[in-house]
């Protein structure tokens, strides 16, 4: 996961001292393996451009969203932050879109 380019990225420390990785992307222009970023913008039609995302130091994806707009998706990285550092979000519970189809 590190390999992507980010708008804003950060590793912050959880309640239980365990570290994450929260990061804000934009889709679009995406370098590296071909197959990933094609996947990517596939998605952004139905989800947004821009997503905000936990992962861990192993690069295993914790919680992805996606929106529409670099507003809406900063507040949601910022929110992200603030809730891992905080406690009221824990990474190690997977949580991922409810709106892909089968």
């Amino acid at each position: 996961m590190d390999q992507w380019q980010y708008l804003e990225r950060e590793v912050v420390t959880d309640a239980r001292g365990r570290q994450w990785t929260v990061g804000l992307m934009d889709v679009l222009g995406q370098e590296g393996d071909s197959d990933i970023p094609n996947r990517l913008l596939e998605l952004q039609y139905s989800s947004g451009r821009y997503f905000a995302l936990i992962y861990s130091a192993s690069g295993a994806l914790q919680w992805e969203r996606g929106y529409n707009s670099l507003p809406e998706a900063t507040r949601a990285f910022e929110d992200l932050r603030i809730a891992v550092i905080d406690g009221s979000l824990d990474p190690s519970q997977p949580v991922f879109r409810q709106d892909l189809e089968d």
